[in-house]
């Protein structure tokens, strides 16, 4: 059975409108503290549910923040969107989450019914455009978006950063030269080309269009078999570590070392599938919690009406040293 305000109200011989108002938190009801509590706590044992999407309507809040993301691209995400789960019921919010895949459309999609539902705020890993994002949302809430290069209110790993240091490491630590790009998706890694790309000119190494080699898919690692030893590449940067550890197997399989005769380093450096690896990976460590509190205290800050500036929050990442690269 679903207990209504009305309930609450008969059983405790008090108006509707003061047991919405102590309820609804609403800032000028004038009850005492003691029937506040009172309602409080009946309002507890009867099993009474509030309906956040009638308070949306009614454009009060709700509690609630919307995430919005490529939850299961990269396990880092998955990582990112505990720590916010957690962070945002600190500060006594609910999560709302939606899977984009990487679908802009979906994007718009799922912001679009967030919105409908009342949420206060929003999260979102975004594959829009800074105006197309802004014209969605209308300024119906305040938003950060998370974890992509996105020109506006940002907070993400500095992935330029994070490959020239891993390629850095290739060359002035193992002497490479031949190494290879492997990626998945160019749109999301054009950050982590530049980084690649920085590197072997400051170390005088020409750059190479056959050296980038794209994958079908995110776990296709035997498609880069071919073009690494046509190319005769003795080093791979892989951008993310899924695609590090597929590729690691396959070279394996087809009889090549690793480091010996093919070093591989990938991106996102989460222990738990680094170590998972053999040899374990060196990689760049993304640093997961850092970025994810930044990104709820902006929020936080806008929530509570403060100004935020709006700019692009760069987090330095750390490299990860395994044996997958050639050190012992």
């Amino acid at each position: 059975m679903t207990i209504r305000l009305i309930d609450i109200a008969k059983k405790l011989n008090m108006g509707v409108s003061t047991v919405s108002e102590v309820l609804g938190d609403k800032k000028n009801c004038f009850a005492s503290e003691s029937n506040k509590e009172l309602i409080r706590k009946t309002a507890r044992e009867m099993g009474y549910i509030p309906n956040r999407m009638s308070r949306g309507m009614r454009g009060l809040p709700t509690n609630t923040i919307g995430i919005i993301g490529s939850f299961f691209s990269v396990p880092v995400i998955s990582l990112m969107i505990d720590v916010f789960n957690s962070l945002i019921e600190k500060n006594g919010y609910f999560a709302m989450l939606g899977d984009s895949r990487e679908e802009a459309e979906r994007e718009k999609t799922i912001i679009r019914e967030f919105l409908s539902r009342g949420v206060d705020g929003l999260l979102i890993q975004s594959y829009l455009d800074k105006s197309t994002l802004e014209e969605v949302i209308a300024q119906r809430v305040p938003y950060i978006c998370y974890n992509l290069k996105f020109e506006g209110m940002n907070v993400t790993v500095d992935r330029r950063d994070g490959a020239f240091m891993v390629v850095d490491h290739l060359i002035s630590q193992h002497a490479h030269k031949r190494i290879g790009f492997v990626y998945n998706r160019m749109e999301t890694n054009l950050e982590k080309l530049t980084g690649y790309q920085k590197a072997l000119t400051e170390h005088n190494i020409p750059l190479s269009d056959e050296l980038l080699i794209k994958l079908s898919s995110k776990c296709a690692g035997v498609e880069a078999l071919k073009p690494i030893a046509e190319q005769k590449i003795d080093a791979v940067f892989c951008t993310n570590d899924f695609i590090a550890g597929h590729l690691i197997k396959e070279l394996k399989l087809s009889g090549r070392r690793v480091p010996e005769d093919v070093a591989v380093v990938g991106f996102d450096g989460l222990d738990i599938i680094c170590d998972m690896i053999q040899p374990s990976l060196t990689s760049i460590r993304q640093p997961v919690e850092k970025a994810a509190e930044l990104t709820v205290q902006l929020l936080m800050k806008k929530l509570n009406g403060q100004k935020v500036e709006e700019k692009i929050h760069y987090i330095k990442p750390t490299l990860r040293i395994g044996k997958s690269c050639g050190c012992p």
